[in-house]
């Protein structure tokens, strides 16, 4: 079993930003001249621009989201808005068994959790704390991973969800990877399959695909999607 990290969820909401949609069908709409790395650079630009998306990530393999293993992620769904605002209701499986549902709230550099016994509102522990600011950091943030897909190719014309899609596969080291996941993905490379709109630049979705290896038993596969781009979204403290 692989180690874990205990503050994973800010590293997942931080991946959040870079997703979409679902259901593929090949198209032949988009210019066949434009390199992967102008459609990446768009894309980063256009993401920046964005105030606000709803986001869905789907887990396939093994994804534990606290020290002891003792949670291990199915599913999440939820709302962001700029500048420091996310609701999200986590899926998880409890000790290999039980299904429970974790809603989190965070606003700013306070969080709040559902209690798993008695469903209500308390304070964040420690392992979900979520620092937004990460989503845009210089260093770690989602600018230099859009800037560092190795190998990066356009490997089709989708449409995705009625999006004309640029479909775009790479691998990113997994030391650029780490802030993003909170280490909960090992691999010195990390695959990474991406679908932008060829006419807006939104990302519509991303893959995130961690390579087999000895030290872990079943790698993991997120596929996240984004969606409602710029739509007023309403992120309060729990009452």
């Amino acid at each position: 079993m692989r180690s874990n990290t205990p503050r994973f969820a800010a590293g997942f909401l931080a991946l959040l930003l870079l997703v979409t949609a679902c259901g593929s069908e090949e198209s032949a709409s988009l210019n066949e001249d434009i390199s992967a790395e102008q459609v990446l650079e768009n894309a980063s630009a256009q993401l920046a621009e964005s105030e606000s998306m709803h986001f869905r990530m789907d887990v396939e393999g093994e994804t534990l989201i606290d020290s002891s293993g003792t949670f291990r992620l199915l599913n999440a769904e939820g709302d962001m808005a700029r500048p420091d605002r996310v609701q999200v209701e986590f899926q998880v499986e409890v000790l290999g068994s039980k299904t429970v549902s974790i809603r989190m709230i965070s606003i700013g550099t306070q969080s709040w959790t559902t209690d798993l016994v008695t469903g209500e509102w308390v304070p964040a522990p420690s392992e979900f704390g979520y620092d937004p600011t990460s989503l845009y950091d210089n260093q770690n943030g989602l600018g230099p991973v859009m800037g560092k897909v190795n190998n990066a190719e356009i490997v089709g014309n989708e449409e995705i969800d009625g999006h004309q899609t640029y479909h775009i596969r790479g691998t990113s080291p997994g030391e650029v990877m780490k802030p993003i996941t909170s280490g909960t993905m090992q691999g010195e490379n990390i695959g990474l399959d991406l679908w932008i709109d060829g006419e807006t630049w939104n990302l519509i979705q991303v893959v995130v695909s961690e390579p087999d290896a000895p030290e872990v038993d079943d790698p993991a596969t997120w596929t996240l999607t984004l969606s409602n781009h710029g739509e007023q979204v309403d992120i309060e403290p729990p009452t």
